[in-house]
């Protein structure tokens, strides 16, 4: 007798071949043992399609959420990018665009200082020339007040015949002409020219025609006034001459 404790050895299982098994059912009821184990065979091996199908729709959500994962991060990579480069050549535009205005603004700058200075400069010469118009004003006015002055002193000298009195006789010598050559010159001599206005007072011939400067006294002829040095009227020195036309 086997003990509980001590079971008899199992003996393995023992397959029977097909060809060792005749066919049971020869009326077609029943399928033969053979084509039972085949028909057990297929039944077992589709038992395991759902587990192949459940590894192979596993493997393909994997890999479709790590498309998603590539694809998204490639996505935010390619916005990173773009908005990179956006931004730089935002920078390298404004950059660009800050240098033009700067340089435009240099330009303005100096073509205002040059304005400015230039603007200056005729300031200093309009009024450099105001000046100038207004010295040359006063100087003309001067000078037609002489201008004036000189007419109405030829006018009387030519109304009075003469006009100014001679010398006083102690009034000395004037360039070696003394009293005694006065006296002679006071002589009228016969082929004295006729006289269209006051007469000279060195040659008492020839009428005066030359105006002694400063003291403007027409009193000497043409030529008598190269060789008085003094007025000999006033006595004062003559610095210079000017003479006159009558008309």
């Amino acid at each position: 007798m086997t003990s509980p404790m001590n079971p008899p050895p199992s003996t393995p299982p023992q397959f029977i071949s097909r060809r060792q098994t005749p066919n049971v059912v020869p009326t077609g009821l029943r399928l033969s043992q053979g084509q039972s184990q085949n028909r057990e065979q297929p039944s077992s091996s589709s038992s395991s399609f759902p587990m192949i199908n459940e590894d192979i729709a596993g493997e393909i959500k994997r890999q479709s959420d790590e498309l998603d994962i590539f694809l998204q991060t490639q996505d935010e990579q390619l916005r990173r990018m773009l908005a990179e480069n956006s931004e730089r050549h935002y920078r390298e535009l404004l950059k660009t665009t800050e240098e033009s205005v700067r340089r435009r603004l240099r330009e303005k700058e100096a073509e205002i200082e040059k304005a400015t200075r230039r603007h200056a400069e005729l300031e200093a010469r309009a009024m450099q020339i105001e000046t100038e118009s207004r010295a040359w004003q006063a100087r003309a006015a001067s000078k037609e007040a002489e201008a004036t002055t000189l007419q109405a002193r030829l006018q009387q000298a030519v109304a009075h015949g003469g006009g100014d009195t001679v010398a006083e006789p102690n009034s000395g010598s004037v360039d070696g002409v003394d009293e005694a050559e006065d006296a002679e010159s006071a002589y009228v001599d016969p082929d004295r020219l006729e006289l269209t206005g006051p007469s000279c007072r060195i040659c008492w011939r020839r009428s005066a025609t030359v105006l002694a400067l400063p003291c403007r006294h027409l009193i000497l002829c043409k030529g008598c006034d190269g060789s008085v040095r003094v007025c000999p009227l006033c006595l004062s020195s003559k610095n210079s001459s000017v003479e006159v036309f009558f008309s």
